[in-house]
């Protein structure tokens, strides 16, 4: 029995070894490839803030080039998108009320897939990642409708491996950083939810901290509470970053967790309003980060290691971002095989029309 436990413990050194042997030329590649930090912090990729009567009143421009063609893709299913969340607005209003002004609706949708090759040959993963907030003021008055493929929990970790399907549902701010979620999720046997979630983001010296904490309840699930943490250091475009994740189910009586080690340099960031974005380093909209992860489903057990490398920019009109990049990964369910290959992905960002190229500012310039 002592020799199983001293072999199964030799392995996860050995894996522990490995993830930082193969972490260390990331790294150090990182420093030789990427320019001389500059004082300016990194630029932030925000949402619009305009109204869908400004947007009815913008032109946009003629196509003279693929890329044009792009845009106007792009900005005709903004356009068709924000007017039917605004027809749906005021489609059940009595005559005679002045309706709200309605706000644009920002939504994102990405993709995230991975190439590995596996001890039984070469395998393949992926899947859509997408988050929408519907402003209807007119039907929610104080409540948010939400669309998204993110888990109830924010469980961090590789998209690519996750299968959620969407879930929908409202979002009620009662007090400050404080949100209160009730919804379902669309599957065969669809499950209704409910959470509230407090956060707060705060510095302490040249430190930002975001922080949060989510009791939630599911069916088929149970009760739960998930929470963490993400303290980073931005020195110019350099950040170092660590985040820490632990999720308690009742009905299981387990505590899932996962650490996650970020460093890198990037010129721009997508400003971000889940924990797991965080958490996985796909907040950076222009530059190149190293990430080392561990992640357990007890608190002394690890079930999977994964060191990575992402480089991430902006492919077109600033709303278009593509990234790629190692993956190295053991998985005490594959026998702790080395899998490596490539992950690669995209984010589209439907959070304005698109932006002239001579208007855009300068990511990765």
């Amino acid at each position: 029995m002592a020799s199983a436990r001293d072999s199964v413990a030799a392995q996860r050194r050995d894996c522990v070894m490995k993830l930082q042997t193969a972490i260390l030329p990331f790294v150090l590649g990182l420093a030789a490839v990427c320019p001389r930090a500059e004082a300016e912090d990194p630029e932030h990729v925000r949402p619009s803030t305009g109204t869908v009567e400004q947007l009815r009143s913008a032109v946009s421009a003629a196509s003279h080039s693929f890329g044009d063609t792009l845009d106007k893709g792009h900005d005709w299913l903004y356009r068709r998108l924000q007017y039917l969340i605004a027809r749906l607005d005021t489609a059940f209003m009595e005559n005679g009320i002045t309706p709200l002004v309605a706000p644009v609706s920002p939504l994102r949708i990405g993709y995230d897939g991975d190439l590995l090759h596996r001890r039984n040959g070469i395998g393949t993963e992926g899947g859509l990642d997408s988050e929408a907030t519907l402003n209807i003021p007119n039907l929610e008055r104080r409540l948010k409708v939400f669309i998204t493929s993110d888990d109830v929990q924010e469980t961090p970790g590789d998209p690519a491996l996750e299968r959620n399907p969407i879930a929908a549902g409202l979002r009620w701010a009662p007090l400050k950083n404080t949100e209160f979620d009730i919804g379902a999720r669309m599957k065969v046997w669809p499950s209704v939810f409910a959470a509230l979630k407090w956060t707060d983001e705060f510095h302490v010296g040249a430190l930002r901290v975001y922080s949060f904490a989510k009791p939630y309840v599911e069916s088929g699930l149970g009760l739960g509470v998930s929470g963490g943490v993400a303290v980073d250091r931005w020195d110019g475009p350099w950040v170092a970053r660590s985040a820490s994740f632990a999720d308690w189910v009742r009905n299981a009586a387990a505590t899932g967790w996962s650490q996650t080690f970020i460093a890198g340099y990037a010129r721009a960031v997508i400003q971000q309003r889940n924990y797991d974005k965080l958490a996985d380093g796909h907040d950076l909209a222009c530059g190149v980060v190293a990430r080392a992860a561990v992640s357990g489903d007890r608190v002394s057990r690890a079930t999977l290691y994964e060191g990575s490398v992402l480089f991430k920019r902006p492919v077109h009109g600033g709303w278009l971002f593509a990234y790629a990049g190692p993956v190295v990964r053991w998985d005490r369910n594959f026998g702790w095989h080395p899998d490596i290959g490539i992950g690669v992905g995209f984010d589209a960002l439907f959070w304005g029309l698109a932006t002239p190229p001579a208007e855009l500012a300068g990511y990765c310039r």
